[in-house]
């Protein structure tokens, strides 16, 4: 930068400005300052004699580029020409950064033109002071030497005034109020105008605001560690980020997915700086691909900021006073007004209102009402007078023009796009003169993104068949729904218009558009979109890209019970994410018409608390639960509630636990998977017991106390209890507790499944569990015993417990310390033919080949036994012959063989194949993770080709 000040404008012309006494003393001076800089000074001989052209060429010579003019600016102030400082200063700042000046033009364009605040800019400053100091000193300091380039997240949901933020950063930044010792250059993304740019290099990205008085961009590209990038509105992007294919070089052209993942991952540029707005639905996706970054959160305006605002927006005192107490005792209106935008739009509102002399009033039910009021204000005080016709064309002329800008990218328009879309220069004058667009130099824009998003939703209403085909460019209402609920939907922009199109399927809503417009909308609107979503109900719920979390969100948007019941009627299998009191208000709005829900996923976390700081009252969340709740017993046939990782107090665990203790509850199967508690216990028990119905619970991750365990036993116990599988991996069972547990076995006939996977239930307890085995009541026919801490001592009681069981028929003994010597002992009791064991499952025992001498035996004499796992031991090939020569045995019966991760090589196919050829039984076999070459598969296929081969699936 510095070497183009210096060819640009020269130093002689400040030397030549230094009066003689001056020039001298500046180059007595000279002689010592480079020491300061750590430079080797000018030798004084050619110093001394030197004039002031000359001066100019050594200084250039001995302190190439940004050195002289330090230098330089130094010795001005020490021979008291700070004038010419300061001058010198201004040309830096002015005339040496051309990039700067024209950021610093664009961005005050943009603030004077199309920032929606009507408000004074020192208000503006004042409301943001937190977060703008917390951004300025954030970059402050430069990285220490070895430390990774900053990062920054700035949060906060849409509409609270990030963007706002980030534009006045950016003309601060380039009126030199901001980070000017820091950041030589600040680069501005917008997500928006990044999801037009299909291919492009990083050199070519930044090009498009690029001064042709500049110096050239590739040597700006090399001083990394001075450039921020700011991303704005990363939620708005509308592909996938991907952190496998990345690219290094700022030149080189790749997809944008390509150049952003790079940016973000420091990959490309990584000694650059990085400041990324996002709001709520990316913040997670964010979060994932940058290192380590630092947040920021935009907090919205405080109670006593909104009251400024108000007084500011209006004109006169009582104006404000009047419209600010109306927004002040209307609960919903004041918590909106935190965002500045629907501040804006309230006050716009309300100021229409009062030129017209209208009774003061905003309906804010959901953001499409808000929208419409502000809308409906508008054109009533533009529209009037027009004939319904005319009316009609000029909507449908701007609400065309904000569909095909939301499906284009676009939110900045030049005036063809206004003569396309049927926008007279008359009318683009009168929506310039009611304040829904803004003009800035030859380029339109409506007053807010989120106003044209409504503006395109309600394009959607206004279609009639007469009008032809609508423009090439703009989606249909099924791909608008499409892009709104499925999880890899389209960038927020083009959701919020689908939000917006299902706000307007509300009768309410759209009866008000039509009393302000003086003409019917579309009917068919609503039913396209529940047509839609019933074409979601009958997908494969595994195999579904809908993001329900979604869906209840734009339902909740119609505010219209009758619609959203039929909606909701369409699905049988429902999946609920409830994170805060929003989503529990929004979940309770759709949830509790419900009739078909036969399946309930839910995850709900730290909401229903009474200690919580939120908007919404404590007992009011509860009634929400119960709205929840009562689906347990409104559904004709609801049969499996699945609670994952769910927090509850006290009172909301006794709603659930009651509400699915009524009679008219028919629920199979409880999952309760790793929850913090069961309640007081007593209540969760009663649900148990009088759940008529529920034959399968699971308890997965829950840790159970002592005491707990033993109530939940004499639970299981009792004759009403119908339970028929329990679940309880991972729930700290010990092997003191197993006797409880060995107690229901004996007790319960219904038992048939029980898992105490990951429980350290150890020899002791192995031993009373087989001692339940024994007892000629138990009826239980699954036992799942992975990672319970057992060693062969546990196969001893196992052992005895399989030759007298007659109904088991599946063991999983997984991941314990059984060894070789653990196995032989299985083995005495499986050879016998009076063991009914059919599955044995043996991963990740710590195994040897030794092991399978044994296996062979019980392979050739035990018919009942038809799956052996033994994955993940050191079988390897010696012991893999052994068993080959087992499943050729004509009394061979198994079905199924497990050998993956068993370190076994091509040296085995060979009996592999003999096996396969031979063997009438084996249906299946697991082979994945062993290293096998070109000739052992070859053989491997060879078998498997052969007209005696019955193998049915290989692993």
């Amino acid at each position: 930068m510095a070497e183009s000040f210096f060819s640009e404008f020269g130093l002689l012309w400040y030397l030549r400005e230094l009066r003689k006494e001056e020039f001298w003393k500046f180059k007595e001076l000279l002689k010592e300052e480079p020491l300061k800089f750590q430079l080797k000074p000018i030798p004084w001989p050619e110093l001394k004699k030197a004039s002031r052209e000359d001066l100019a060429v050594l200084l250039d010579q001995h302190y190439p580029g940004k050195r002289a003019w330090e230098i330089t600016l130094s010795l001005f102030l020490q021979v008291h020409r700070s004038d010419l400082w300061a001058r010198a200063q201004d040309e830096i700042r002015n005339k040496l950064n051309p990039y700067k000046s024209h950021m610093k033009e664009k961005f005050r364009l943009i603030w004077d033109n199309e920032t929606c605040l009507q408000v004074p800019d020192n208000f503006y400053t004042e409301s943001t002071k937190t977060e703008y100091e917390e951004l300025r000193a954030a970059y402050a300091a430069r990285p220490a030497a070895g430390d990774a380039s900053l990062s920054v997240v700035l949060g906060g949901p849409e509409g609270i005034g990030k963007t706002t933020l980030l534009r006045r950063v950016m003309l601060e930044w380039a009126e030199g109020h901001l980070w000017g010792d820091r950041f030589t250059f600040i680069f501005f993304l917008a997500g928006c105008e990044m999801n037009s740019t299909p291919e492009t290099s990083l050199v070519e990205l930044l090009s498009r605001d690029w001064p042709e008085a500049s110096e050239p961009i590739e040597a700006v590209i090399s001083q990394a560690e001075r450039i921020l990038f700011i991303v704005d509105g990363f939620e708005e992007l509308k592909f996938t980020l991907d952190a496998d294919d990345l690219c290094n070089d700022p030149r080189r052209r790749r997809p944008m997915p390509v150049i952003l993942s790079s940016l973000l991952l420091k990959h490309l540029m990584p000694e650059s700086s990085l400041l990324v707005s996002v709001g709520e639905p990316g913040s997670r996706r964010v979060a994932c691909l940058l290192q380590h970054p630092r947040s920021i959160t935009v907090p919205g305006l405080s109670e006593r900021d909104r009251e400024l605002y108000f007084s500011h927006f209006f004109p006169g005192k009582d104006a404000a006073s009047t419209a600010f107490s109306l927004v002040r005792d209307n609960t919903a209106l004041f918590i909106l007004c935190r965002y500045p935008l629907a501040c804006w739009l309230i006050c716009t509102c309300l100021k229409w209102q009062q030129e017209r002399g209208d009774t003061l009033g905003v309906i804010c039910g959901s953001a499409t009402t808000l929208y419409t009021s502000f809308v409906t204000s508008v054109c009533k005080s533009g529209l009037r007078g027009c004939p319904p016709g005319q009316d009609r064309a000029r909507l449908r002329s701007l609400c065309a023009l904000a569909a095909e800008g939301i499906w284009t990218d676009t939110f900045a328009f030049q005036p063809e796009d206004l003569r396309r879309n049927g926008v007279s220069e008359a009318e683009a004058t009168r929506w310039l003169d009611l304040r829904l667009l803004r003009r800035n130099g030859d380029r339109f824009t409506f007053c807010h993104a989120c106003v044209q998003e409504f503006c395109a939703a309600v394009w959607y209403l206004l279609q009639r068949p007469q009008d032809g085909s609508p423009p090439p460019a703009v989606g249909t209402v099924a791909q608008l729904v499409m892009a709104t609920v499925v999880t890899k939907g389209g960038p927020t922009y083009v959701q919020q218009v689908g939000t917006f199109l299902f706000g307007l399927c509300s009768e309410d809503t759209a009866k008000l558009l039509e009393a302000t417009f003086g003409f019917p909308l579309s009917k068919e609107v609503k039913e396209e979109v529940a047509h839609c979503l019933w074409g979601f109900s009958r997908r494969d719920p595994n195999r579904s890209e809908l993001n329900f979390q979604e869906m209840l969100n734009n339902l909740f948007e119609t505010q219209d019970e009758a619609f959203t019941t039929r909606v909701m009627n369409f699905f049988h299998d429902v999946n609920i994410y409830i994170g805060n009191a929003d989503d529990l208000s929004i979940s309770s709005f759709c949830l509790k018409h419900c009739q078909n829900v036969q399946k309930l996923h839910l995850c709900i976390e730290n909401v229903l608390s009474e200690n919580l700081e939120d908007d919404l009252d404590y007992n009011q969340k509860l009634a929400y639960w119960q709205d929840i709740c009562s689906v347990f017993t409104a559904s004709r046939d609801f049969q499996i509630l699945d609670l994952d990782n769910c927090s509850f107090d006290e009172a909301s665990h006794a709603i659930l636990w009651k509400a699915l203790a009524q009679p008219t509850c028919k629920l199979q199967k409880l999952v309760y998977s790793f929850a913090s508690n069961l309640g007081n216990g007593t209540d969760f028990f009663k649900a148990i017991l009088h759940s008529a119905h529920l034959t399968y619970l699971n308890l997965h991750g829950t840790n159970l106390s002592r005491e707990e365990v033993r109530q939940l036993c004499e639970t299981l116990k009792h004759p009403m209890c119908n339970i028929q599988q329990l679940m309880l991996g991972k729930c700290d069972i010990t092997e003191e507790a197993c006797k409880d547990v060995a107690s229901v076995l004996v007790c319960n006939q219904k038992m048939k499944l029980l898992s105490l996977a990951e429980n350290p239930v150890k020899n002791r307890g192995t031993m009373l569990l087989c001692e339940a085995l024994q007892h000629p009541r138990c009826a239980l026919e699954i036992l799942l015993l992975q990672y319970g801490c057992l060693t062969s001592v546990a196969c001893n009681y196992i052992s005895q417990a399989l030759l007298c069981n007659k109904s088991l028929s599946v063991l999983d003994l997984g991941s314990n310390f059984l060894q070789d010597s653990g196995v032989a002992s299985l083995c005495k009791a499986l050879k016998q033919p009076s063991c009914s064991l059919q599955q044995l499952w043996l991963v990740g025992c710590y195994l040897t080949p030794a092991c399978c001498e044994d296996l062979s035996a019980v392979i050739m004499s035990n018919e009942n036994l038809k799956t052996l796992k033994l994955g993940n031991n050191k079988i390897q090939d010696a012991g893999v012959q052994r068993l080959c020569e087992a499943l050729k045995h004509p009394n061979c019966k198994l079905e199924n063989l497990g050998l993956e991760i068993c370190q076994l090589t091509s040296a085995c196919c060979e009996d592999l194949a003999s096996a396969l050829i031979v063997c009438k039984s084996l249906k299946g076999l697991n082979l994945d993770w062993n290293s096998f070459d070109h000739d052992g598969m070859a053989v491997l296929c060879d078998a498997l080709c052969h007209p005696d081969c019955v193998l049915q699936l290989l692993g």
